[in-house]
């Protein structure tokens, strides 16, 4: 079973909403925490801001539009969001309640498969990857009384899918860390030398677990670690931020939140939502 379960209660704008949480316990390396929101809001819009992960999300609520590279949808049951590299537009015209496990993409495969890398920069619905199993997995955690336990529904699912033969190599591993201890800020074209492996294997091997180039993934890391430190600060050195992020300058800090959210540096702090991981938009443009 997951570990202890905390809550965060939010008043904003369009209502209220609870966020929980809790620490993987079989699954560490796997799963990096299992979450869950539940509110009961007017019509909102957000938009869901890169974290450098993947996302198995149960919904128990109402249906969910995603806009997103692959257009329009909207999504009603469960799926999975793969990792991505632009934000994605969530709207909801009658609240959320969403039960997610949060997947490292150097570990997903020992529970997924090639459906991980697959995922990347992708929205796949969940029975698209488990098959039935999902629609079972779903109808329990509808049944279920509390967070705890629907959180151990999941982890139980992943567990009994998980493989070991399909294990991200451990130099993968090794590098898809060594990037995110640098947020990006290193040559990943010297990585295969610390990794121990040629350059072509290591670049091939990597894309083909996680889904991305090293190249790519240490924009993701970059990005993610910026915006942390974004939520940390209560005044901001954009210059110093930009040279510790590993920006050129504050003009490509600047340009990279564009590409990745449509939004500056500045909006960003200006719209974040309390549990800082989207930005609110105007939720009239939900009703």
């Amino acid at each position: 079973m997951p570990g202890p379960v905390h809550e965060i209660a939010f008043e904003v704008a369009v209502g209220q909403w609870h966020f929980r949480r809790a620490d993987p316990t079989q699954l560490a390396g796997i799963v990096e925490e299992y979450w869950a929101v539940e509110g009961t809001l007017a019509p909102f819009r957000e938009t869901v801001l890169p974290n450098g992960r993947l996302e198995l999300m149960i919904n128990l609520g109402p249906p969910h539009r995603v806009f997103s590279d692959q257009g329009k949808r909207v999504w009603k049951t469960a799926w999975i969001s793969g990792l991505q590299e632009h934000s994605i537009g969530i709207e909801s015209k009658e609240g959320t309640h969403l039960v997610s496990a949060r997947l490292h993409p150097a570990g997903a495969m020992e529970v997924m498969g090639a459906y991980a890398p697959q995922a990347a920069n992708r929205i796949v619905d969940l029975e698209d990857t488990f098959g039935s199993a999902a629609a079972d997995l779903r109808d329990a955690a509808l049944a279920a009384t509390s967070t705890a336990e629907r959180f151990d529904l999941i982890e139980r699912f992943l567990q009994e899918r998980r493989e070991p033969s399909n294990a991200a190599p451990a130099f993968v591993r090794d590098a898809a860390r060594r990037i995110e201890d640098s947020h990006g800020n290193l040559r990943v074209s010297e990585l295969h030398e610390e990794t121990g492996v040629s350059r072509k294997h290591l670049a091939t091997t990597f894309r083909r677990v996680v889904g991305l180039s090293m190249k790519a993934y240490g924009k993701v890391q970059r990005f993610a670690w910026t915006l942390a430190r974004l939520r940390a600060s209560s005044t901001v050195d954009w210059s110093k931020l930009a040279s510790e992020a590993g920006y050129s300058d504050q003009s490509h800090l600047v340009r990279d939140f564009r590409r990745v959210g449509a939004a500056s540096p500045t909006e960003y702090l200006q719209r974040l939502t309390p549990d800082g991981t989207a930005l609110w938009e105007n939720a009239d443009d939900a009703r």
